[in-house]
């Protein structure tokens, strides 16, 4: 399939753009993290590794480059990528329609070096979905309109760019494992965390999920020189989370408790 090509006006001005340098730090923090991680020995489960910043690089980068090149407020913070989601795509929470369709970004999308027939990359050709991302991506879609009044504030970010499976292909997330076995993981994850905090300016982080929670408290604890910044707990948007399929309208709840739907709301527009 031929590459489309995305027209926005979040994509770098010039080589001397300020933008343009956040979105360039922001990545060579991904392959600093991406440089670490191959020196981390895996639990005895994990049998497979796929890293879509790595084979799906175009469209990682893509995404990078349109929407995360500024600073931002607001961070939904991800544990890794879905099946069926980034790990297909590149992009986080990266549900096909919502990648192409909505956030404009399509194009070739490689390999892992170790595919299982179980879970095979096909890209924007997979014809499975992801329940995760729909959501996710549907919600803002719903509040925002355009993905820039999205991007205008916030942005998401995964603690682990890796997927995790066993030899048949169930996923494994970080999540699973007894803090013993993956100790050496968060040695490695937290501080490039806590530099993407620093790069990007980020006043508070929407942890998706338990996991992401206790990780994004341990890290702020950790490191006291970052500037406050508040944690906001979104249940995660996976059909495995129990009792999780009235999950927009927690998220929306969520958002108008929190004083959030500021930043995402047209006011014409009813959202409720």
């Amino acid at each position: 399939m031929l590459e489309q090509n995305v027209v926005s006006s979040f994509f770098c001005k010039g080589p001397t753009s300020s933008n343009c340098k956040v979105s360039e730090d922001f990545l060579n923090l991904i392959d600093e993290l991406n440089i670490h991680l191959e020196q981390f020995h895996l639990p005895a489960e994990v049998e497979v590794v796929y890293n879509p910043t790595i084979y799906a690089k175009h469209t990682f980068e893509m995404y990078v480059q349109k929407y995360c090149n500024t600073t931002k407020t607001i961070m939904y913070f991800g544990m890794n990528p879905g099946p069926w989601g980034m790990s297909q795509t590149g992009v986080p929470f990266g549900e096909i329609p919502s990648v192409r369709d909505w956030l404009g970004i399509h194009g070739p999308v490689g390999k892992p070096p170790q595919e299982i027939i179980q879970r095979p990359v096909m890209g924007f050709e997979c014809g499975r979905s992801e329940i995760s991302g729909k959501r996710f991506w549907g919600l803002f879609k719903s509040l925002c309109g355009t993905p820039e009044n999205f991007f205008k504030t916030s942005f998401v970010f995964n603690y682990l760019p890796q997927q995790w499976m066993t030899k048949t292909g169930r996923n494994l997330t970080p999540g699973e494992f007894k803090v013993s076995e993956i100790k050496d993981l968060y040695n490695i994850c937290d501080p490039i965390f806590s530099k993407v905090l620093e790069l990007y300016k980020v006043q508070k982080i929407v942890a998706i999920g338990r996991f992401c929670e206790t990780r994004a408290k341990k890290i702020l604890e950790k490191y006291p020189s970052l500037r406050p910044i508040q944690i906001l707990y979104l249940p995660h948007p996976s059909p495995r989370t129990a009792n999780e399929n009235n999950w927009e309208e927690k998220a929306r709840e969520l958002l108008k408790n929190s004083d959030l739907l500021k930043y995402y709301a047209n006011e014409s527009w009813n959202i409720y």
